[in-house]
C-alpha cells in the first residue's frame, strides 16, 4: 500500500475498496432493470445522479473504502464526529505511545522552542511513569492532542463525499483539510467518473 504523507509525520493510505463506479451503476439500474444502450450511458447516468436534487444518495452507498490514517489526536477527534462510518483506533491503554507529535510549521523562534520543549517534557514524564509501573491508560493522560494516533476508517462513497465536502471547505481546520485533499485524490483515482462528477457538481472549495 502506498502511503501519502500528510503534515510532518502523518499519512493516509487506501487499504482496500469495493465496487467503484460499477457499484453505483448496479445500484441505480436495478431499480428499472435497465441496461446501458451505449458505452457512455453509464457515465451520463452517474453524472445525472450526482447533479440531481434531491440527491440519490443510496446508489453511492454500495461503493466502500477502507483507509489507514496517522494523524494528530485533535484531527482524529474532529474526524470521528462523522458517525456514518466505522473506526478502530490504536489504543494507548494497550500500546505504548510513540514519541511522535505534530509541530505546526507556522511556529517559529521562541514559541516553537517552547512548544517542542513542552511536548518532549510530556513524553519524558509519560515514559518515566510507565517505567515506574503506572498503567498506560493512566499515564497517557499527560499527553497532548498533538500526539499522533492511528486508525482504520471504513466508509461508503456517499458518506465519504459528505466528509470531503465539509473538510475541504475553507472554514475547516487547515490540518484536517490536508487529509481531505489527500483522500480526494485517492477517491478520484478509484472512482474516476463519480469523483469527477462530485468535483464538478457538489464540491465547493
Amino acid at each position: 500500500m502506498d502511503r501519502t504523507p500528510v503534515l510532518d509525520h502523518g499519512w493516509v493510505q487506501l487499504e482496500d475498496w469495493m465496487g467503484g463506479d460499477d457499484a453505483v451503476i448496479r445500484g441505480a439500474r436495478i431499480c428499472y432493470q435497465s441496461e446501458a444502450q451505449a458505452p457512455e450511458a453509464d457515465e451520463r447516468l452517474i453524472r445525472r445522479l450526482m447533479r440531481s436534487e434531491p440527491k440519490h444518495n443510496t446508489v453511492f452507498e454500495h461503493a466502500v473504502f477502507r483507509f489507514g490514517v496517522q494523524c494528530p489526536l485533535f484531527v482524529a477527534r474532529q474526524w470521528m464526529r462523522h458517525r456514518i462510518c466505522t473506526f478502530n483506533e490504536r489504543s494507548l491503554r494497550y500500546c505504548l505511545a510513540d514519541r511522535t507529535y505534530y509541530t505546526p510549521t507556522t511556529l517559529e523562534g521562541e514559541p516553537r522552542q517552547a512548544y517542542v520543549a513542552h511536548m518532549d517534557a510530556s513524553f519524558d514524564l509519560y515514559e518515566h511513569l510507565v517505567a515506574s509501573g503506572v498503567r498506560r491508560e493512566q499515564a497517557r493522560g499527560i499527553l497532548g492532542t498533538a500526539v499522533y494516533t492511528q486508525f482504520v476508517w471504513t466508509v461508503n462513497a456517499w458518506s465519504l463525499m459528505n466528509w470531503l465536502q465539509k473538510r475541504l471547505d475553507k472554514g475547516a481546520q487547515w490540518e484536517h483539510r490536508q487529509y481531505a485533499l489527500a483522500i480526494l485524490d485517492m477517491f478520484v483515482q478509484t472512482m474516476p467518473i463519480t469523483g469527477q462528477a462530485f468535483k464538478e457538481y457538489t464540491l465547493v472549495r
